[in-house]
């Protein structure tokens, strides 16, 4: 039986949203988040695939790069289906000013009528994006204010495909989505069919899209170190006129951020911030 890695953390209380922001850009394939009664620190479970690659390695195990939280232990686990209790457990929730999201099995009940909203089945499984966390929300939210209608958009890094669903709704005329992990492809593929929409989907960096520009707005919901070295690339892809939305990044990260994005040619016209995280929306510096 195939089996991965629990890495445990102890992190002190306000640190939580960090430490998770690093251990997704390690590559975590899922973190649980465990609250003691009395507040005063946090217990992360982070699991990993066996063995660690060299360089998750040395970030683990340099004390520098996590001075607020520290490594209780690590265990081997066998391969399980941990999201199964949450999808029984789960309930709609509203995502946005127009959106509802049903994260548990697809069963063909309905989930719609009583809200107004446009219902988006994502049901919860190892891929980013059902809608519960900060960062997807911030970007649906900035979505909300842009005039969709006939838009090219990029989807970058599209996980579950939530964001492409979203922009669909709002009236985008093309969304086309890739994403580096092939599962996550995988299952984005299965929730164009539940949801009936089609953004194209492809597995891949963005080296596999056509050179040139041609989207009228990118979606960027990824932790900025995963994507820095492809930034030039996407914003090679978008036309004069083009926005881009931002999530993904900490409050403390917002202004170095929006400086290195600017080296692109990209200042910021708003943004959004939600606890320990913002989202923005830049455009084309004329």
């Amino acid at each position: 039986m195939a089996t991965y890695l629990c890495l445990r953390f102890t992190v002190t209380s306000g640190s939580e949203d960090r430490l998770i922001a690093e251990l997704w850009s390690l590559g975590t394939l899922g973190v649980e988040s465990v609250s003691p009664a009395d507040g005063t620190c946090h217990q992360v479970l982070a699991y990993f695939e066996e063995p660690l690659s060299i360089e998750v390695s040395r970030r683990l195990e340099s004390s520098a790069e996590w001075p607020e939280a520290r490594i209780e232990g690590a265990e081997a686990v066998p391969a399980a289906d941990w999201l199964a209790v949450y999808r029984r457990k789960a309930r709609p929730v509203e995502l946005g000013s127009g959106f509802l999201v049903d994260s548990r099995e697809p069963d063909g009940s309905s989930a719609s009528g009583q809200t107004g909203r446009v219902l988006l089945r994502i049901p919860a499984r190892s891929a980013f994006g059902t809608g519960s966390h900060e960062s997807t929300r911030l970007a649906v939210e900035l979505m909300e204010g842009i005039s969709m209608e006939g838009l090219r958009v990029l989807d970058v890094g599209t996980g579950t495909g939530i964001l492409a669903f979203a922009a669909l709704t709002l009236g985008a005329r093309e969304v086309i989505g890739f994403d580096v992990d092939r599962a996550a492809v995988l299952l984005a593929l299965e929730n164009c069919r539940l949801n009936r929409l089609s953004p194209r989907l492809v597995a891949g960096t963005v080296d596999c899209l056509r050179a040139g520009p041609g989207f009228d707005l990118a979606l960027v919901n990824v932790i900025p170190a995963r994507i820095r070295g492809d930034l030039a690339s996407i914003v090679g892809l978008l036309t004069a006129s083009a926005e881009i939305v931002v999530s993904g990044l900490l409050v403390d990260q917002h202004d170095s951020y929006l400086r290195e994005l600017a080296s692109f040619g990209l200042r910021e016209k708003r943004s959004r911030q939600s606890g320990e995280w913002v989202g923005c929306l830049l455009e084309r510096a004329a």
